[in-house]
């Protein structure tokens, strides 16, 4: 592992970043736009929520809601779980995979600075890991 922070890897610019009030289908074109996954929801630079595709699977689409007239701050995620920049990816990596995230907000002193997303870990920090996350994943098995 090479032991690499949060900040060397994550997503600065382009972050798709939308507020409360925004409809569903706006973050969606958002979204398509950036080719990202998710959207981050702020308000005054705090962040509130997040909107992910599998929120639009599941919250959106599947109920039958309009997409034109849902807002996201019917159907986020409310206060996601965050890393600090100083964390180490290894964290992160083991924190998305314990929880089934593709992407976490990088936030530092209430301020969203990026978003760390499983494609941005190296195969190289992935494939260090495998052993770890394996094991993890037997022990939460034989626990349930």
């Amino acid at each position: 592992m090479r032991h690499l922070t949060v900040r060397e890897i994550m997503s600065e610019g382009g972050i798709c970043r939308a507020t409360p009030g925004t409809s569903v289908r706006a973050a969606c074109c958002l979204m398509a736009q950036h080719q990202c996954g998710s959207v981050l929801v702020v308000e005054r630079d705090r962040l509130l929520g997040i909107f992910t595709q599998g929120d639009l699977i599941r919250r959106v689409l599947a109920p039958g809601l309009d997409p034109n007239l849902t807002l996201l701050v019917e159907v986020m995620t409310k206060d996601p779980d965050t890393i600090g920049p100083r964390e180490r990816v290894d964290d992160a990596i083991r924190s998305m995979d314990e929880y089934g995230y593709r992407h976490l907000p990088v936030v530092e002193a209430g301020a969203v600075l990026g978003m760390v997303a499983l494609r941005d870990c190296s195969i190289e920090d992935l494939a260090s890991m495998r052993a770890e996350l394996e094991t993890r994943r037997v022990v939460a098995e034989r626990a349930w």
